[in-house]
């Protein structure tokens, strides 16, 4: 009787023990569902995302584009301005110097090579200058990190070269 009983319950007598072994109802579809639920939210999260960055490029390169644009009409205006005024500064060259039109756009080209000479000089000079004051800083920042070091200082910089006046001075004193 004990044998037909377990087979007809497919569970043994002890309740206890039955309990253990049979799973719990719908956790398994719960948890499948929930993957699911999880990977769709990823690809759409995903989608999305590329979606964004697609727009995003295609903003850019418009933007690119148009600034591009921009600045080569920018340039042939100014090149055309700069060609109006120099042929100007000829023609006047030329009623300056009596008619000799030869003489007038030869100034005029002098003027604008030397005009264009003197904007050149100008920007190297700048540039010259913010990269000197660029190079400070980061020296100053350098030293200022060096100077508060764990260390404390004790651990030996390089000194300055034969030219420098601290190593000259530190050599008479050594000599």
């Amino acid at each position: 009787m004990k044998l037909s009983d377990e087979a007809s319950t497919g569970l043994p007598r002890d309740g206890a023990a039955g309990a253990s072994r049979e799973p719990v109802p719908g956790v398994l579809e719960v948890l499948i569902r929930f993957a699911d639920d999880l990977f769709a939210s990823a690809n759409g999260l995903i989608e999305i995302k590329t979606d964004r960055i697609r727009l995003s490029v295609r903003r850019t390169i418009v933007k690119v584009v148009l600034a591009t644009a921009a600045a080569i009409c920018a340039v042939l205006w100014l090149g055309a301005a700069s060609l109006a005024t120099l042929r100007g500064l000829c023609g006047g060259f030329a009623a300056l110097w009596g008619g000799r039109e030869w003489f007038g756009d030869l100034c005029g080209g002098a003027l604008a090579l030397i005009l264009s000479a003197g904007v050149v000089a100008l920007l190297l000079k700048l540039s010259t200058r913010r990269e000197l004051i660029r190079l400070e800083a980061k020296y100053e920042h350098i030293s200022n990190k060096a100077g508060s070091s764990v260390d404390g200082g004790a651990v030996a910089r390089p000194r300055g070269g034969a030219g420098d006046p601290a190593h000259q001075r530190s050599a008479a004193e050594r000599g």
